[in-house]
């Protein structure tokens, strides 16, 4: 996923109901079109505040297929918003739900000598955990995947913890309408599970309701992976964004690349009450 800031429940935990709005998102990925090892993933998120308890909670359903690979998820998640100090607000958040890796039926091979004629299906128990802060215009938020390492396969090996660190820093340009938003976002997320390691640095940007954004990802070792561009469209009820990862990296004859699309739609559903515990910028709603 390249649109972190735009599938904010599925990036941490902690940003469920960090809006007074009732949030639904979803979002499509289609990566490497080209080849024949195509990797799709999609799913949506639905998350709702509970501005009396400080409190917010959600439902996630994703999925990816790999050729003859699924992985779909089902995940419930909560959270609970405090203000530590004055522009200071914290949100802690839990993630809990199961994941099945399942493999469709065919004469698949592995390690072992016996071809998978009747497929593989095994269902894990998962579980995240996450905060994010905001003070002032700054934001940042840390998160750990996959807790328990659930055992990832028929290979029986287990999945590595996903350690995510994100910072970012919210300009306002004035403008003279207040109903205009003029916003440059610079922000740094920062990924490792395992040996992977994924550093995303650059910035987002609005102007007044075009959104988008330029990211480059490389490792710890600076080997460059890709240039991230993308642009949308945003109202103060929803918004939508196309995003492409373009190859630095790899040399190939075909193009390596990634679309990948997401539309969030808002339902105002606290109108009568005051919505006072959680600040979160309307930048990343």
């Amino acid at each position: 996923m390249s649109q972190f800031y735009s599938n904010l429940v599925i990036l941490n935990p902690a940003f469920t109901g960090t809006t007074k709005s009732d949030r639904v998102n979803l979002f499509y990925r289609n990566q490497w079109i080209n080849t024949s090892a195509g990797f799709h993933s999609f799913g949506v998120a639905y998350d709702k505040s509970f501005p009396e308890y400080n409190s917010g909670v959600g439902i996630i359903l994703t999925n990816e297929i790999n050729g003859a690979f699924m992985a779909p998820t089902f995940d419930v998640t909560y959270s609970y918003m405090v203000e530590l100090a004055p522009q200071l607000f914290v949100s802690m958040g839990l993630q809990g739900g199961i994941a099945q890796k399942y493999i469709l039926g065919s004469d698949l091979v592995f390690d072992s000598p016996e071809p998978l004629s009747g497929g593989f299906s095994k269902i894990v128990p998962d579980f995240s955990v996450g905060a994010v802060a905001f003070y002032n215009n700054f934001y940042g938020g840390f998160s750990v995947d996959h807790i328990a390492q659930p055992i990832q396969g028929y290979s029986g090996g287990l999945l590595n913890r996903k350690y995510t660190g994100f910072i970012g820093y919210l300009h306002y340009y004035n403008t003279r309408l207040k109903s205009d938003q003029r916003i440059l976002s610079p922000n740094l997320l920062i990924q490792i599970q395992g040996f992977q390691q994924n550093i995303n640095w650059g910035f987002s940007f609005q102007y007044d309701k075009l959104i988008g954004g330029v990211w480059v990802r490389h490792n710890l070792m600076a080997n460059f992976d890709a240039m991230i561009l993308s642009a949308g469209y945003k109202t103060k009820d929803y918004k939508f964004a196309y995003s492409y990862d373009m190859n630095l990296g790899k040399k190939t004859t075909i193009p390596l690349g990634a679309h990948e699309i997401s539309f969030t739609m808002l339902f105002e559903t606290h109108k009568k009450k005051k919505f006072k515990s959680i600040k979160c910028p309307t930048f990343l709603q």
